[in-house]
């Protein structure tokens, strides 16, 4: 079946809500034929239908899947079930709640699913983060960004959640040249020192998540000094210096363990290109050099233009002959 996308709703109000949020995404990452793609930034939002609970958080999600539609359905309650969700009460309290939006050329109405979801254009905690990631996207001939500006949703209560408000908190640093060009033959384009400056003056004191290749590219395959260095591969063993995961799951849990330890920390991705692309959903922002001309390349940086914008910056700021220093921030409400 040709991939398609989908896009989902996701809400939590009992225990550590985001945590839980975060975990479900990871998990939907890990579906067969299922890739996730954006993910919304978390709101706070109170309860519908059912009032006297906690209040939640929500957010939306695209993904792209060749899962027929059911199959995917009952890949999401599972997901659901794994993660505590038991549905005896409706519209009550619950762990998690994963609900199917919308579906790229597809519908349902069958008591099992309805699609596109029938309160999807009533309900701000469900529009207000699909804004995020589908301001675009027609639902029953109407665009989310339309349906969002309807007083009735204007009306509901609805806030970025406070502390919690990215889906996971990584960051990005790349060199990449005009063409988006990152790599060749396993190793940087240039070498440029304002830019290795840039890098450790950003890293230093924090943590660096890599994959495999790029381990091995840096100065004697040694970790990086005065930082914590992860390293991301389904098959590499022990490496001396390295923290190594070998699935999304492990780094998440060593994230938590090390950012709890120290909340300062900030978490930066890297390299190379297929950690970026992995890891690109729970980005929240990208220090990206950009370097003049275009050079010899075999790996490139993913395509960022939809889902991120550059941050304006002083005029003459940052630039050098060789590069330009930016940061780019996830787009939030159709920005």
């Amino acid at each position: 079946m040709r991939p398609y996308a989908v896009w989902l709703s996701l809400g939590a109000n009992l225990g550590d809500r985001a945590e839980t949020i975060r975990a479900a995404l990871r998990q939907i990452d890990t579906v067969t034929a299922t890739r996730l793609v954006q993910v919304a930034s978390f709101y706070e939002t109170a309860p519908w239908g059912k009032l006297d609970q906690p209040g939640f958080i929500n957010t939306a999600a695209e993904i792209e899947t060749s899962l027929p539609l059911y199959d995917l359905l009952h890949a999401m309650q599972r997901i659901e079930q794994a993660l505590g969700r038991v549905r005896h009460e409706h519209w009550g309290a619950r762990t998690i709640d994963i609900d199917l939006l919308a579906a790229e050329g597809k519908t349902s109405d069958t008591a099992e699913l309805r699609l596109p979801h029938p309160y999807l254009t009533e309900r701000a905690f469900v529009l207000r983060p699909l804004l995020d990631i589908a301001p675009e996207l027609v639902v029953a001939g109407r665009t989310v960004r339309d349906w969002w500006a309807e007083p009735a949703i204007q009306g509901q209560q609805i806030s970025r959640a406070a502390e919690v408000s990215s889906p996971w908190p990584l960051q990005m640093i790349a060199a990449a040249d005009e063409a988006g060009g990152i790599g060749l033959a396993g190793q940087l384009l240039v070498h440029a020192p304002e830019d290795m400056a840039h890098f450790k003056d950003l890293t230093l004191g924090h943590i660096v998540v890599m994959g495999r290749r790029t381990q091995q590219s840096l100065p004697g395959a040694a970790p990086l000094q005065g930082r914590i260095n992860i390293v991301l591969s389904r098959t590499q063993g022990d490496i001396p210096g390295f923290s190594v995961c070998h699935s999304l799951t492990e780094l998440w849990q060593l994230l938590g363990r090390l950012t709890l330890a120290q909340p300062q920390r900030k978490v930066w991705c890297i390299g190379g290109g297929e950690i970026y692309r992995l890891l690109l959903p729970y980005t929240e922002a990208i220090a990206l050099t950009r370097l003049r001309g275009r050079y010899r390349a075999d790996t490139f940086f993913p395509d960022i233009t939809a889902q991120f914008r550059e941050e304006v910056q002083t005029a003459g700021e940052a630039q050098t002959a060789v590069a330009s220093f930016c940061r780019l921030v996830r787009r939030h409400g159709g920005q």
